[in-house]
């Protein structure tokens, strides 16, 4: 099985169609997802998404996004429900999305996503489960890298979804026990920072998603799906001289290790043939 290691299936725009995109996501053997959380309106939908969806688990997080523009009253009711995802059927398995953004936020709400930011860090240690990162923009990378180096990350690590950064700063993310995970923009010809990264990235540490509905490669609809998957996975087997097969098994089984809800292909048969 292969698996989108960041996605959003329980958006709104898959509400027409949603069985039909699982089905064609099936179809070129991507069964497992992990469902993105961006603020309490997702958590309940994505809980409820995966007690229907074998090979699917979710994760619960405040986007810094989110953050910077809900009023102080909803972002403190949103950190204060956050530990309660953790608790009960189909609970969710990591923090996030968290982190900082420069790019669709205003550079005025960065003290306001870094407080966020550091208290979801904060409960990530104290569950120990692994964090999804979301930094894009102008000195996010930085930024991040001083807080994880005065607060600390868990020891469950966690994964910088969508990397866009330089790959000067993936062995910094590495020797943090972080995943770096690439997207429908490794896709581009003119993204030669991003495949710059992909090439600095360890075996062991590099995932493959979609983000759907985002980041759709090119040539796709712009309503961005895990069927995709294979074509983030294709572009990134070809800088690395790779096969797209084996990328896409280095990742199940790293999301296998960071989430543990995937029961891999070998598994299933060999509990079947005991």
């Amino acid at each position: 099985m292969y698996v989108d290691a960041h996605c959003h299936l329980d958006d709104a725009a898959f509400d027409g169609d949603r069985g039909a995109v699982i089905a064609r996501a099936r179809a070129a053997q991507v069964t497992g997802f992990v469902l993105a959380g961006v603020d309490p309106a997702t958590w309940a939908r994505q809980r409820a998404l995966v007690a229907t969806l074998p090979g699917a688990c979710w994760t619960a997080g405040l986007h810094p996004c989110a953050a910077a523009v809900a009023p102080d009253a909803d972002r403190v009711a949103a950190l204060s429900a956050l530990p309660g995802c953790f608790r009960g059927p189909n609970a969710a398995r990591g923090l996030g999305e968290t982190g900082l953004d420069t790019r669709f936020c205003g550079k005025e709400t960065l003290d306001v996503q870094g407080s966020v930011f550091r208290e979801s860090l904060s409960l990530a240690r104290s569950l120990n489960v692994p964090v999804i990162l979301h930094l894009n923009g102008p000195g996010t990378h930085a930024r991040a890298l001083t807080v994880f180096s005065s607060d600390g990350l868990p020891k469950a690590g966690g994964i910088v979804h969508a990397y866009g950064g330089s790959a000067e700063l993936v062995a910094a993310y590495v020797a943090l026990g972080l995943h770096v995970s690439f997207a429908g923009t490794v896709c581009r010809p003119e993204a030669r920072k991003v495949h710059a990264a992909v090439r600095a990235v360890p075996p062991g540490r590099l995932l493959v998603e979609t983000d759907a509905p985002d980041l759709a490669p090119p040539g796709h609809n712009r309503r961005n799906e895990p069927a995709a998957l294979l074509d983030v996975a294709a572009a990134v087997a070809a800088l690395r001289g790779e096969t797209a097969h084996d990328v896409l098994v280095r990742s199940a089984s790293a999301c296998q290790n960071l989430f543990g809800c995937f029961l891999m292909r070998a598994e299933t048969e060999k509990t079947e043939n005991a």
